[in-house]
């Protein structure tokens, strides 16, 4: 069962919110700037900018409701919130003057890894099932049609390219100007497949 949300069908977009990132954009920035300002920390303020910077653009991403870049955007802030959390926990351990403060940081760090894992690991199972509706879809329209050469040629891109990134960022095949022409349907990455297909 999913710690935020709750459970979606593999061909449901997944609900998303930049809320975190850019909370945590803010907290690592100012976190960044007050460590310039009572340390003179020049390595605290380029690190703060530089993983709130991160967090910034990850939000600014899953802003604009792409979904190719919300899994990218999520690995970003994953990445992000992970540096931030040990470091707070680094510091709150070997640090007794921090005091509650680290503690409390390193503990925000952590759900925002549990967050962004969660998400991250959602929007790579909506791709990889895009990828299998697309090439079940165009096995049938192949087998139907056996005289569309295009339907084929698209057919094995489309298997080679799961094959061959598969466990990384995948993009759904874009047969939708190629297949124009064909009369083959057009696979919308933002609406669900039904279950029949369509």
């Amino acid at each position: 069962m999913p710690l935020f949300g709750r459970e979606r069908h593999p061909n449901e977009v997944p609900d998303d919110s930049p809320d975190l990132a850019y909370v945590m954009a803010f907290v690592t920035s100012v976190g960044g700037a007050a460590a310039y300002w009572t340390r003179r920390s020049t390595l605290g303020l380029l690190s703060g900018l530089g993983v709130g910077s991160a967090f910034a653009l990850g939000g600014y991403w899953i802003q604009t409701a792409n979904p190719e870049k919300h899994e990218f955007a999520h690995q970003i802030c994953l990445i992000s919130s992970v540096l931030f959390g040990g470091a707070m926990g680094y510091r709150a351990g070997s640090n007794p003057y921090v005091g509650p403060g680290g503690a409390m940081l390193a503990a925000l760090g952590g759900v925002s890894s549990a967050y962004h894992l969660q998400k991250f690991l959602a929007w790579r199972s909506y791709e990889q099932s895009r990828i299998l509706q697309a090439e079940r879809m165009l096995r049938e329209y192949a087998h139907k049609h056996p005289s569309d050469q295009a339907a084929a040629a698209t057919l094995e891109a489309t298997h080679s390219e799961l094959g061959a990134r598969q466990g990384r960022h995948m993009q759904a095949p874009s047969a939708a100007a190629a297949g124009a022409a064909h009369g083959r349907p057009h696979l919308d990455r933002r609406t669900p497949v039904p279950p029949g297909g369509f």
